[in-house]
Parts: C-alpha cells; structure tokens; sequence
C-alpha cells in the first residue's frame, strides 16, 4: 500500500511539471543598441537575456546588428555585465564594470575608441544609483 501511495505522488509530481512546462512559453530577450560616432562609424551594444526572469546575461559590442540573438552567437560575448553601464561621447566608449569581471571587445572598429574602468562594489552600486537618475550622461543597456 505504501509503495502504490509513493508511487502514486511521483506520478503527481511528474504530471504537474510536465503541465507547468507547457504552459510557460519561457523566450529569450534580445536587445540592441545602436550608437554613431562623431565620424558616422556605427556600433551596436546587443545584449541576450535568458531565465524565467531573464536574469542571465550576454553581452557584445559589434558592427553586426544581429549577433548574439541567439544562444549559438555567445562566443564573443560579454557574461557578467548586467546591467550594462557605458558612457559614449564622440569616438569614444566607456565601458563601467566591477573588478573581478573581464571585459574586452573582440572587435576592431575604425573610429571608435574603448576606455575601460574596473570598479570596486562601492563605486559601482553609486555609478548604477546615479544613472538610474540621470545624474552622470551615463547610459544602461539592460536592467
């Protein structure tokens, strides 16, 4: 009797996961943005988030438009900044990321200059609270 009852809340349990898997049509989101230098190069910020709550991250600076809407294209992208904070003026991008994190463009680009300025947790979270509010010209690519 006790192995039909176990048996039978395995079978429950397997049901309703199949159910919950139907029912939830879970997508990719896939963003990108596009930005021109003062000379007319242009380079666009893709990112790809994943996850019930979109809560994985990809990220690629490129001249494809395109590149990393799907999971294939993570090759050359960027995990581990979300949400992405940079600061583009002219011919120049500022990419604003946590120690610890690696960031390189794999790209080459004619015009476009990248400076790259690793923070400490503390400078970070104030540079996020201070783009949310618009405080500093910096921008963010996914929040």
């Amino acid at each position: 009797m006790k192995r039909v009852k176990k048996s039978g809340r395995y079978l429950i349990i397997v049901l309703s996961v199949m159910v919950l898997n139907s029912c939830v049509d879970v997508h990719d989101t896939f963003k990108s943005k596009m930005l021109v230098s003062g000379k007319g190069e242009k380079i666009y910020i893709n990112t790809l988030n994943w996850g019930v709550t979109d809560d994985y991250q990809y990220t690629v600076i490129t001249k494809n438009s395109t590149l990393l809407k799907d999971r294939k294209d993570t090759i050359s992208g960027i995990k581990g900044l979300d949400p992405f904070v940079y600061k583009f003026s002219g011919d120049s991008l500022t990419i604003f990321f946590q120690k610890g994190n690696r960031v390189d463009v794999k790209e080459e680009f004619k015009t476009i200059q990248f400076n790259y300025i690793p923070l400490d947790n503390k400078d970070y979270i104030k540079l996020l609270s201070d783009t949310r509010v618009n405080k500093n010209g910096c921008h963010l690519v996914s929040d």
